[in-house]
């Protein structure tokens, strides 16, 4: 019965936490909503207006952060286990992440282009692209942020307390997933879904090996950022307006990704695949030498 209890409990307050995000985004587009029909705004302009506009984008992602850290502060604190973002070295372990991410990204993009499955041009430098390349960057750094502390932070940690790092990674690798499974494309092929849930396990893993978010975060900015902002790919199926390099896509889906972009490739599942193993095996001796301390302790 104690057991019942606890799974139905864990499951409840992930749902829980899921489920007042998007209670509140409804909240939000609603105001959003009235205000534009009262400044004369019909139906498809309406639509247009809440699907560009980044006041409903970012308080989505400060949605997911605010939520995160109230259902922990509120049920979690006092269990004593780790949120993630108070660590040790942590700019040192951002700035591992970062990197890790832009090679992953870099090697898989190449990849693809080297295999004829995009062509590459060069942009034109102009304001535009300036502009562009720095919304992007705070784009996704809020992007980045968000999705750890929730996904890794909180879904990861509370289910590493209850039954461990192996199910936790599975699981919110799983979550993780399915948090895009409204994204443009994702359903055309099997592909986008394996390579969410690989990198998921990539950023749950280094969550448990390096001690906290950072590593992550870091990872999740660049890999999205250079493929989008850089490399000119599609991120998770969203189009990103300006972009150093300009892509066509030259197929088939398997190689170049498609319509949902680099997370659509056989290429990239098997960089990231490659990078999970590298993850491990760099970062399992830190990890066993924490563990070890804390044992002593």
């Amino acid at each position: 019965m104690r057991h019942i209890k606890t799974h139905a409990a864990v499951i409840g307050k992930i749902v829980l936490s899921f489920i007042v995000v998007m209670i509140l985004m409804v909240f939000a587009g609603l105001i959003i909503a009235l205000m534009g029909a009262a400044s004369g705004l019909d139906q498809s302009e309406l639509a247009v207006s809440l699907e560009g506009n980044q006041l409903v984008m970012y308080g989505q992602l400060l949605l997911f952060i605010a939520v995160a850290w109230a259902m922990y502060a509120i049920f979690e604190r006092k269990k004593g286990w780790a949120f993630g973002l108070k660590q040790r070295r942590g700019a040192q372990m951002a700035l591992q992440g970062a990197l890790s991410g832009i090679v992953l990204i870099s090697l898989s993009g190449v990849l693809i282009w080297a295999f004829g499955g995009i062509s590459w041009a060069v942009s034109d430098r102009d304001p535009a692209l300036s502009n562009s390349l720095l919304q992007g960057l705070i784009l996704f750094i809020g992007v980045a942020v968000s999705e750890e502390i929730y996904s890794r932070g909180y879904i990861q940690g509370l289910l590493r307390y209850h039954y461990g790092s192996g199910f936790a990674i599975i699981v919110s690798s799983c979550l993780f997933a399915l948090l895009h499974i409204m994204n443009p494309g994702i359903l055309e092929t099997p592909l986008p879904i394996l390579n969410l849930l690989m990198a998921g396990v990539i950023m749950a893993l280094a969550r448990e090996l390096t001690g906290g978010l950072w590593w992550p975060i870091g990872l999740h900015l660049t890999w999205n950022y250079f493929q989008g902002y850089i490399y000119g790919f599609n991120v998770s199926g969203t189009v990103p307006e300006h972009s150093v390099l300009i892509t066509a896509d030259n197929g088939p889906d398997w190689l170049s990704g498609g319509q949902f972009g680099i997370e659509g490739s056989l290429i990239s599942l098997v960089m990231l695949v490659l990078g999970t193993i590298m993850v491990y095996l760099l970062y399992r001796k830190n990890a066993q030498a924490t563990f070890s301390s804390r044992a002593r302790l």
